[in-house]
């Protein structure tokens, strides 16, 4: 399988030039990398290591903490189904995971039961949110720039962010996942190909606007696919680019798009395809596999109309444009994150 190539975007640089290639790389493969996001090395493994430890503690203990209808709290082995194409097989996918939710986004603080485990480490949690908030934000006033939306006195950068504001409520969640290895240090060739081409994260798209996710290394197997080349293609672990490597930061978040900023943008930006499947080194060690997630959602009140720029308004027959034609009226990014999560999940709202 080949190997994707992703844009890195400078998250300080405010020209004009990056804001267009943040565009054209969102709007082409739906998949990049942010540089300048301020996270040092330490502070990232140091939240691996937190979510190691969890993990590792009793089903029973971690059950006490079960999802809600909130999406916050801890989904078990095979709760969660996202293979889209297979929504009815009756069976998750094999992995656990655990949502951190219901944000006061102004301190990071998520308002939901959390367990004996984290209650010690929650001023790691809210400045990590933060810290993700503000790279999020840089990456909106960019996208708001580069793709020319209208204000009353020329582009207005701040038009996402605004509807990403702190003081909204938002389906915005903060997700640690583990993928338990389907094998043991040292199995045969043959016991490890049953499980090369198992989806342990079915084939999806994210629900909400922008997705940020850390990167481990030696712990690939995020796979996309490629609007460009029509494959499906690995994404590799990037290192840190010397320019940031001497200011102590580590290697680029993974970044995509999601379906709220697609539809958002009558479907110019790209909410690309993606799925996990075992890295053939984690298989050969036995090794389990573990993701550190933000899903940024703008405000659950949200009406998801055209965004206000002419590269978003000529284009007719898809997205929020596509609805209001077919409805009348458009929806909110609160509606249309409850009926994903329905299909997900099976629940009613």
């Amino acid at each position: 399988m080949d190997t994707t190539k992703l844009e890195i975007i400078d998250l300080l640089d405010n020209s004009s030039e990056n804001a267009k290639k943040i565009v054209h790389a969102s709007s082409t493969q739906g998949f990049l990398m942010f540089e300048g996001h301020g996270f040092t090395q330490n502070e990232i493994d140091t939240l691996f290591k937190f979510s190691q430890d969890f993990f590792n503690l009793s089903v029973d203990e971690k059950n006490k903490y079960s999802i809600t209808h909130d999406n916050a709290g801890y989904t078990g082995m095979g709760v969660e189904n996202l293979e889209e194409d297979d929504l009815d097989r009756g069976y998750g996918d094999p992995k656990e995971g655990f949502n951190f939710a219901n944000f006061d986004l102004r301190t990071g603080i998520p308002k939901q039961p959390i367990p004996e485990f984290w209650k010690d480490k929650m001023d790691i949690i809210q400045s990590t949110v933060l810290k993700l908030r503000e790279a999020l934000k840089r990456s909106l006033r960019l996208l708001a720039t580069g793709l020319e939306i209208e204000g009353i006195d020329g582009i207005d950068a701040e038009w996402f962010v605004e509807r990403h504001h702190d003081d909204h409520f938002s389906g915005t969640t903060f997700r640690f996942l583990h993928y338990p290895s389907p094998v043991n240090e040292g199995a045969t060739e043959e016991e490890k190909e049953k499980f090369k081409d198992l989806n342990v994260a079915g084939a999806h798209t994210d629900y909400g606007t922008v997705t940020l996710l850390f990167q481990k290394e030696e712990e690939s197997g995020l796979q996309l696919y490629s609007q460009i080349s029509k494959k499906w293609e690995n994404v590799p672990y990037v290192p840190v680019s010397n320019k940031y490597k001497s200011k102590g930061e580590a290697a680029p978040l993974i970044v995509n798009i999601a379906d709220q900023l697609c539809y958002w943008t009558n479907g110019h930006l790209k909410s690309t395809i993606h799925r996990v499947r075992f890295p053939k080194e984690l298989l050969d060690k036995g090794r389990d596999r573990y993701s550190i997630v933000l899903f940024a959602h703008p405000g659950d009140k949200t009406v998801l109309e055209p965004v206000p720029s002419k590269h978003i308004q000529s284009i007719k027959g898809r997205g929020a444009s596509h609805y209001m034609e077919k409805h009348g009226i458009s929806q909110t990014a609160g509606e249309h994150l409850n009926k994903r999560l329905e299909s997900t999940y099976g629940w009613k709202y």
